[in-house]
């Protein structure tokens, strides 16, 4: 099997690329976006347009509700079942997103650590939400060291996941991550990057993160909190989505919460080009030169 991954920076042009891809090779896009999995939540999360939808087959897009926990193991096992699918019919799969990890955990693997229940999962949010963060952070130096040492102290969400782990297991993090993992998919695989220059993304991105809310980003959030989703659900803990919920409940102004949606959004990309520059065997294509990048798929496939 041989599939491709557009990967790249948030607002560089994956989608585009992934549908121009999959019409010209005889592809189907695949989502490997952790934001682009949940309901009612396109506009913030930057899911394709109707027309994108409609211009090539797409699948796992939109799959889980708000409040539901996205994983990555979850989503390998049901991006596998797509893959053989796409194989059987002779279609060429184009998984595109910004959640590379994701990508990682298909082609490479991840460790197996066994289902966290709901319970335990709660559980040591609550410790966390009573005792702080820094404090979990010492735990867990007690029962994985090697984790601790490696985490960050404000790392909320890393520090919760080893401490999670722990809980509903006894064995630490880090023994599940000393056992070599198996790959979900094994496949050849092109990594196409398109970029741009760094002011020109970050142009990219404050222009969209503006015309997200011209588009119904404060109505979206409040349309999710009425449904009964709490505030600090996973998709809107993101600093794309929480100065929003923080404006709709009186906690800042309209100005701060736009400025902050954009810096959110910038940050992130920043995490992605960190990432990216770490990434092994990705070819990298403009933007602007998508021949090139349409030139390597076909060699590639030929290949």
């Amino acid at each position: 099997m041989r599939a491709i991954c557009v990967m790249g920076p948030t607002a560089v042009g994956k989608s585009d690329l992934a549908v121009a891809l999959a019409r010209t090779l005889g592809g189907e896009v695949v989502n490997a976006d952790s934001m682009q999995v949940f309901r009612h939540l396109p506009i913030g999360t930057a899911a394709p347009s109707p027309d994108q939808f409609a211009a090539a087959p797409h699948h796992l897009f939109a799959y889980l509700e708000p409040d539901q926990e996205p994983d990555a193991g979850d989503w390998a096992r049901r991006a596998a079942e797509v893959l053989a699918d796409l194989d059987a019919r002779g279609r060429i799969p184009v998984l595109v997103g910004g959640t590379f990890f994701w990508m990682r955990a298909l082609f490479e693997g991840l460790s197996a650590i066994p289902p966290v229940p709901a319970e335990v999962r709660a559980a040591v949010v609550d410790s966390i939400v009573r005792e702080g963060v820094v404090a979990a952070h010492g735990r867990l130096a007690v029962v994985d060291p090697p984790t601790a040492a490696r985490l960050a102290p404000g790392d909320t969400q890393r520090v919760g996941r080893a401490l999670e782990v722990f809980e509903a297991t006894g064995l630490p993090l880090s023994h599940f991550q000393s056992i070599a993992p198996q790959p979900v998919v094994r496949a050849e695989v092109l990594r196409l990057v398109p970029q741009l220059p760094r002011l020109a993304l970050y142009a990219r991105i404050d222009a969209r993160a503006a015309r997200m809310f011209d588009e119904g980003l404060v109505d979206e959030v409040r349309a999710v909190l009425a449904r009964g989703i709490a505030p600090d659900a996973r998709p809107l803990r993101t600093s794309g989505y929480a100065p929003v919920v923080d404006f709709i409940l009186g906690r800042c102004t309209e100005s701060a919460m736009r400025e902050s949606v954009a810096r959110g959004h910038r940050n992130y990309a920043k995490r992605q080009l960190t990432w990216l520059r770490r990434e092994d065997g990705v070819r990298v294509d403009a933007t602007a030169g998508w021949d090139a990048a349409l030139a390597s798929s076909r060699a590639f496939l030929l290949g």
